[in-house]
């Protein structure tokens, strides 16, 4: 497990348990995960589209310290750059559809240099 793991634990532990709360909940993809690389000057897949309720791994694959910035500030899969080394990974369960976009403040912007993003679709 890398060092940014801990980082989503709590997020994705709060995600299964919300899961079967209510009939509102989004249902969960349980099993389904997809991988986002970072590699020393972009994300690859740069642009990913998954099911509500999947897992994305972020996989420091690069030979650099990297993060992972959410464009909102969204505290809960935000990756600081001190817990995302090469070799390192984290985990988040997207559950709410929308467009999630993302990028490595140590490379630019989210319009320049390392952005990605994410579409979580309905199931």
């Amino acid at each position: 497990m890398g060092r940014a793991a801990g980082l989503v634990t709590v997020a994705t532990a709060a995600s299964w348990l919300l899961g079967g709360c209510g009939s509102d909940a989004p249902a969960l993809v349980e099993g389904v995960e997809v991988e986002v690389l970072a590699v020393d000057n972009a994300f690859d897949p740069e642009i990913t589209t998954v099911d509500a309720g999947t897992v994305v791994r972020f996989t420091n694959v690069g030979r650099n310290e990297h993060n992972v910035i959410p464009e909102n500030d969204d505290p809960d899969w935000t990756i600081p750059a001190e817990r995302f080394g090469p070799g390192d990974t984290a985990t988040y369960r997207f559950t709410e559809p929308g467009t999630f976009r993302y990028y490595c403040s140590i490379h630019g912007t989210i319009d320049v240099g390392m952005p990605g993003s994410i579409t979580v679709v309905a199931p």
